[in-house]
């Protein structure tokens, strides 16, 4: 019986590490599709010369989760609800940050942009999105790095953790 804890006790550590590295490894990823996103909207603004709605579903379909969502649902807000596109972002972005692993820098920055969003000439909104997108290449590149860092060590010390609590508990 005293075994089964012990092993109960590893794996549950253990899993906490590797939840904590997982972490990490999806805010690289959603950082990296949220700039493919921003360049497929720039393109879709500067060509195409679509409602901006219909430029959020153009992109969120070449999108997967949870980039998507965020994507479909400002451009659902734009399409049912009438709202500026502005707001439709603020309201999707605050309900959308406690579901995904951004940091609250990455957050500011996308609120930023979207505060921009719909109030500019086509320049002008180009301008902003590779803004934009400049900030999420420094943060893209800082996840990175603090994944490399940090993202073994999380597992390591998940286990080790564990192991540690075990001793101490016989």
């Amino acid at each position: 019986m005293m075994w089964a804890g012990a092993t109960l006790i590893i794996l549950a550590s253990a899993c906490a590490g590797w939840e904590l590295s997982g972490r990490l490894e999806r805010r690289t990823k959603l950082l990296r599709h949220i700039k493919v996103a921003l360049e497929t909207l720039d393109t879709e603004v500067a060509f195409a010369m679509i409602p901006l709605s219909q430029a959020l579903n153009q992109v969120a379909r070449q999108l997967p989760s949870p980039a998507k969502d965020f994507f479909l649902q400002v451009a659902e807000r734009l399409d049912t609800k009438r709202e500026p596109a502005a707001e439709a972002w603020e309201q999707e972005l605050d309900l959308w940050k406690s579901r995904v692993d951004l940091d609250e820098k990455d957050i500011e920055i996308l609120r930023q942009f979207g505060q921009s969003l719909g109030q500019q000439d086509i320049q002008g909104q180009r301008k902003q999105i590779q803004l934009a997108q400049s900030y999420l290449n420094n943060m893209e590149t800082m996840a990175w790095e603090a994944q490399r860092k940090y993202q073994s060590m999380y597992r390591s010390l998940g286990i080790l953790g564990g192991l540690l609590l075990v001793i101490m508990l016989l």
